[in-house]
């Protein structure tokens, strides 16, 4: 799936690329990424990539809970992309809605168009501001169908 992310130090739009990641690709624990993302790699998980010119620009794992549920286990960006200093905007964004296009294929029954992820608990008034999230418990949070249609067609520009 081809999205549309910013390069900050050219201010103009670019076109990055969504698709499964191969743990072959993964950064490690030797790399400068926060998560070892090859250890991350288990039956019954997703990982995905956002790519620009072949190289990673953020990585979005989905777990496999339970018979029809998914969740966000794991989110990160490069570390070029990290902070207001980043090289490349809306990778996150991108990485999200496109957790949320998969809560609607993959989760069944009452799960069905459902986000969950647990948060870092200083970010989350961040989650609900920029991604319609709300928090559930403790530092659980749910971006709900509605919220998820938005960052669909906000980030995908894809109508559900």
């Amino acid at each position: 799936m081809i999205v549309t992310i910013y390069d900050t130090g050219r201010s103009k739009d670019i076109r990055g690329r969504i698709s499964e990641a191969v743990k072959s690709e993964l950064p490690n624990s030797s790399s400068n990424w926060k998560f070892d993302w090859g250890s991350l790699v288990v039956k019954k998980s997703l990982i995905i990539k956002l790519t620009y010119e072949e190289e990673i620009q953020g990585l979005l794992k989905m777990s496999k809970l339970d018979e029809g549920y998914y969740e966000m286990s794991n989110l990160e960006l490069s570390p070029e992309n990290y902070g207001s200093k980043g090289k490349i905007d809306f990778v996150a964004g991108c990485l999200i809605a496109y957790g949320c296009l998969l809560a609607f294929q993959l989760n069944t029954g009452n799960y069905k168009g459902y986000l969950a992820f647990t948060s870092k608990g200083e970010l989350i008034p961040h989650y609900e501001k920029e991604y319609f999230a709300e928090l559930v418990f403790r530092e659980k949070m749910i971006i709900p169908p509605r919220g998820g249609k938005k960052l669909i067609k906000k980030y995908l520009n894809l109508k559900i």
